[in-house]
């Protein structure tokens, strides 16, 4: 690995968190109307919904939870400029395995798609299987079933 690709990693990997952060903090905002957990649950918001199913007990509407979560990644992935797209696309299974097939074009391809599904599950998905609070651990010891 050269020193040029350390250096475009780890400006990925910032911007992968800092991308992750946001939608965090977005995901915690939704509240009431988008929760489906119930008037009985502890939980008090969207993150905590996911964080109890990714720690093992998904819902019916998993799927559901799953693509509000790639149209919210996608939103804010659409907000970055191409060079950090790049960044990170560079890090995603495509783009590790992509070459250039002109040396002397400089550009580097990049798909939205892949680089919120590449947050998504290397971060976002990351974050909900360790995150923790007291109201996700008294959900998951009482067993409350999703609405």
């Amino acid at each position: 690995m050269t020193p040029s690709d350390h250096i475009v990693m780890a400006i990925a990997e910032r911007e992968c968190k800092r991308l992750a952060r946001r939608v965090i903090r977005h995901i915690q905002s939704m509240k009431d109307r988008y929760m489906q957990s119930g008037d009985d649950s502890p939980l008090a918001n969207v993150w905590d919904e996911v964080c109890v199913q990714v720690q093992g007990q998904e819902s019916v509407m998993w799927e559901t939870y799953v693509e509000t979560l790639e149209g919210i990644v996608l939103g804010f992935v659409a907000e970055l400029d191409p060079e950090i797209k790049q960044a990170i696309w560079l890090q995603t299974s495509e783009g590790t395995e992509w070459e250039p097939k002109d040396r002397e074009h400089d550009g580097i391809p990049w798909s939205d798609d892949e680089i919120a599904q590449y947050v998504l599950n290397d971060y976002i998905m990351k974050a909900a299987a360790n995150w923790t609070n007291a109201r996700i651990e008294k959900c998951k010891d009482q067993d409350i079933q999703f609405d």
